[in-house]
């Protein structure tokens, strides 16, 4: 594919869309990234800055279930509004269906492969693009206040372990030796070696920055927003702005997170993806910052010292774009981080933040060509994992163009796996 001089446009400039940039600009292709939205507003900017190799697929056996049971609590981890809509009613069948254990068995396969890939990825970018965003490689923990929660984190690292990576329990006494910032209720923490944490808005506005230097085009705001994707005889043809503009091409990256369904419907594709929003809300003025991050495994919160702050994020709430914040989700972040972190309540609170995530039915990410669109490479559904899989992302979407196919394949990634549009 590669040998035009047009080039390739990436719709959506979150991880996915620059970290694409940033692999082809390395195989000398040009580009132009255009987003809708100035870029430091979206997920990529607001997750919880924890890069977790080997992230598990959202579709855990018994997940379905448990989410009805939380359906009607606005303050639970997992909140879906109820409401009348077939496309939801057709997304939650189809993910109660692969909350089983041979799907997440072969989902965690495929992702604990990338994850190794992804590393190196990391590492590659840090270097090159000299990102200052407070990266920490040392690991996250799963910090649990009752014993039999300690229990059940520890026997999670069997599913990790045939893929080489390590993990270790620590009870509360240990970790607290080792980090003075968690609390006398806590019972202990498995810590998992093979992650990082970071501060994901300094590390996108770095790289956003090294891309503009070396001549990658980034266009941001209204009128970068895309109306629908032209196909001809089976082939991109180019893209039609919201503006009226048209810009032809024949190499297209379609990752605008939630925003990829539309849009690929436009040429027939089916990409059944939910906005699950996520929330954060920064804190300063802590006697103690944690030395790392990680996740409060009762509550679902995960907790990331950034520079001087901490930030506290997560939940999933199912409720469509558009929807006023629930200002009880970013109440429960540190409500419930109390009993877990020391000095919460003598902190400050500096920023709040809400957004969304893309989410398929099946808890994998779609990386591929789309057979009846040649030329049209889609990257999105990636959930929780966008931040962390960002890397290998760009690097398998730049091999479809310059190599003619990805390193990485699996039928669970197909962006064509839910078929046609209708």
């Amino acid at each position: 594919m590669a040998g035009t001089e047009k080039p390739v446009i990436i719709i959506g400039g979150g991880i996915i869309g620059l970290a694409s940039a940033w692999a082809l600009h390395r195989r000398g292709v040009p580009c132009l990234v255009l987003d809708q939205e100035p870029i430091r507003d979206g997920a990529s900017c607001g997750n919880a800055g924890l890069i977790v190799y080997g992230h598990p697929p959202l579709t855990r056996p018994g997940v379905s279930v448990q989410g009805l049971k939380w359906m009607f609590d606005r303050n639970s981890p997992l909140y879906i509004k109820p409401r009348f809509d077939g496309d939801l009613a057709r997304w939650l069948l189809t993910f109660h269906r692969h909350c089983k254990q041979p799907h997440f068995e072969a989902c965690l396969a495929v992702l604990a492969h990338l994850g190794w890939e992804t590393a190196r990825g990391f590492d590659e970018m840090l270097a090159d693009a000299a990102i200052d965003c407070d990266w920490r490689p040392s690991g996250w923990l799963d910090v649990c206040l009752r014993p039999s929660s300690l229990d059940d984190a520890e026997r999670e690292i069997k599913h990790l372990s045939p893929f080489g990576y390590t993990a270790e329990r620590l009870d509360g006494d240990a970790l607290r030796r080792t980090d003075p910032a968690f609390g006398d209720s806590v019972a202990g923490a498995v810590r998992f070696d093979q992650s990082a944490t970071m501060d994901p808005a300094a590390f996108m506005q770095s790289l956003r920055t090294w891309l503009k230097t070396r001549g990658v085009g980034i266009r941001e705001g209204v009128a970068a927003g895309v109306e629908r994707l032209l196909v001809t005889d089976e082939r991109v043809t180019g893209v039609a702005l919201a503006s009226g503009e048209i810009l032809e091409t024949d190499r297209v990256v379609l990752a605008a997170g939630t925003w990829s369904g539309p849009l690929a419907a436009t040429v027939g594709l089916n990409v059944p993806l939910q906005p699950a929003r996520g929330y954060h809300r920064e804190l300063t003025g802590l006697p103690t910052l944690p030395m790392i991050g990680g996740v409060l495994r009762e509550t679902f919160i995960a907790f990331t010292p950034m520079f001087d702050r901490l930030r506290l994020a997560g939940t999933l709430e199912i409720a469509g774009h558009g929807r006023p914040w629930t200002r009880s989700r970013l109440e429960n972040l540190t409500l419930a981080a109390r009993p877990y972190l020391r000095g919460i309540d003598e902190a400050t609170i500096t920023a709040e933040w809400a957004g969304y995530r893309p989410c398929t039915p099946d808890g994998m990410p779609m990386i591929g060509e789309v057979p009846w669109a040649k030329g049209l490479v889609v990257a999105t559904g990636h959930a929780m994992m966008g931040m962390t899989l960002g890397p290998i992302t760009g690097r398998l979407v730049a091999e479809i163009f310059c190599d003619g196919r990805p390193s990485i394949e699996s039928p669970l990634l197909d962006p064509a796996r839910f078929g046609h549009v209708g």
